[in-house]
């Protein structure tokens, strides 16, 4: 006689094992609620992250376009050497955020402009592209020997004063009592 053989992967068909089942089988509602109040912190966070973005981006377009501009007086100013010595293009008002565009005017002789005429015409001209690139553009300029202290000053837009201490101070005199007061970049230039 052979003896039995036996298998020891097969199982005997009355040998189940009863797992017991867990009565839950989704996730419950406060599960549900507690992350969807995780996902509105996020969401709300990366809303105001791009809102701070699209701010500081604003912001350092008007320095840019501050910095262009002052450096382009500054180049103005060593084409002219006859009309910065003669302080033609100092200017020396308090700003005023809502300023009416500058009058450009003409030369005299049309095809010989002396050195103050051709400098009252750039710093129209300036003035007026100032007005146009920069909220409240404007400008002031001191002649301090053979260099020029230039400061650009434009009026930030209502809720910018996260990145106030990045401009540099304006000139008291330039400031009016009234008013909040303007965002200032500065630049010496050596004529």
């Amino acid at each position: 006689m052979q003896p039995p053989m036996f298998d020891h992967c097969a199982r005997p068909a009355d040998t189940h094992l009863q797992v017991p089942r867990k009565h839950q089988t989704g996730a419950s509602l406060l599960e549900v609620l507690i992350a969807m109040l995780i996902m509105s912190y996020g969401i709300t966070g990366i809303a105001l992250l791009m809102a701070a973005t699209l701010q500081h981006s604003k912001t350092s377009m008007y320095q840019l376009v501050a910095l262009q501009t002052a450096t382009e007086l500054a180049e103005s100013m060593r084409a002219n050497t006859d009309g910065f010595m003669a302080d033609a293009y100092g200017k020396t008002d308090s700003y005023s955020s809502n300023r009416a565009a500058a009058t450009v005017p003409s030369c005299a002789v049309p095809t010989r402009c002396t050195s103050n005429e051709i400098a009252s015409i750039d710093k129209a001209q300036l003035a007026n592209r100032l007005r146009l690139s920069l909220p409240g553009g404007d400008f002031q300029m001191l002649r301090n020997g053979s260099r020029a202290d230039i400061w650009i000053m434009w009026t930030e837009p209502t809720g910018a004063t996260s990145m106030a201490s990045a401009t540099a101070p304006c000139r008291a005199s330039a400031i009016s009592a009234g008013g909040d007061p303007p965002r200032c970049l500065y630049l010496r230039a050596a004529l």
